[in-house]
């Protein structure tokens, strides 16, 4: 009799989610009025607040409900700091839409704390990548302040170069195209968001060779079939290639913060990943690479 009632307590134990204490999302976004793009569900039917304001709320709801400790979000310097005013477990990021502040305001930013994490750098978007000059200055801040670097890679939304981005190439994701960046600044604490995306290969093989380089899966986990299969593939690839300590978890909850328990909900349902292995992508390694202390 006992161990029917240990079997049935087991099987009903092992269909609950799991319990996690803290998550902390290395990809988030901000907007003010002016940027705020959102009021649409997304295709998946996730909801869009209609406001920037309404988005900042929704956002810190989804936080408290999944128990995120700290965010990473990236805008402009006004949206950023509005949101971090908002909620102290924002990490303000900066992300260089369009063009970058100048290198002197960068570096002010940096020393008053409102600049902690270099982007999202949306490099693809124009049609270059990190290697181009216009970041060198930037990067070398960057590395003598210790301030880490995230770099979009992959692709973008259906219709990127006729919508926004005329320069816009699947190609320029590519995060073999940065090596040069991780040689010329060895001491620089960079992160490939998007895992690399349709080239999740080259990101695991470039974290075997590069040990300080890491990944987060902002979008892969919710946003459509073929971005979460590539998250499947590059989660068993990472597994195998025992580099899966330096992945961590992002949303890029972008105007859809319901993206975030949906997010977190498929990254639980990845029965090939131990519950150690889960906690760390969710808390421990971004703990570890953001220097986050108890």
């Amino acid at each position: 009799m006992r161990t029917v009632v240990s079997v049935a307590l087991g099987l009903f134990l092992g269909s609950l989610p799991p319990l996690y204490s803290q998550v902390i999302d290395v990809h988030m976004h901000s907007y003010t009025a002016k940027d705020y793009w959102g009021g649409r569900a997304h295709p998946t039917g996730i909801a869009s607040p209609t406001t920037a304001e309404e988005h900042l709320l929704a956002t810190i709801a989804e936080m408290d409900k999944n128990k995120v400790e700290y965010a990473v979000v990236s805008g402009t310097v006004k949206s950023v700091s509005d949101y971090v005013a908002a909620d102290s477990r924002f990490i303000p990021g900066y992300l260089d839409d369009d063009d970058l502040i100048p290198l002197d305001e960068f570096e002010q930013h940096i020393k008053e704390g409102k600049i902690k994490v270099f982007g999202e750098i949306t490099a693809v978007y124009g049609g270059t990548t990190l290697n181009d000059p216009k970041y060198a200055p930037y990067l070398a801040l960057c590395e003598t302040y210790d301030i880490p670097v995230a770099y979009h890679t992959g692709g973008g939304p259906p219709m990127t170069p006729y919508r926004c981005c005329p320069n816009f190439r699947i190609s320029f994701g590519d995060p073999f195209l940065i090596e040069d960046v991780l040689v010329k600044y060895p001491k620089l604490r960079l992160y490939l968001m998007h895992g690399g995306e349709v080239f999740f290969e080259h990101a695991v093989r470039m974290m075997s060779l590069y040990q300080h380089l890491y990944v987060d899966i902002g979008v892969l986990l919710w946003v459509d079939p073929i971005v979460k299969d590539y998250a499947i593939r590059l989660l068993k690839l990472a597994k195998e290639a025992n580099v899966l300590d330096r992945v961590m978890f992002g949303s890029d909850q972008m105007v859809w913060p319901g993206s975030i328990s949906a997010s977190i909900d498929f990254l639980n349902q990845q029965d090939y990943l131990t519950e150690t292995e889960k906690e760390l992508i969710l808390y421990g390694n971004a703990k570890r690479f953001l220097k986050i202390e108890d």
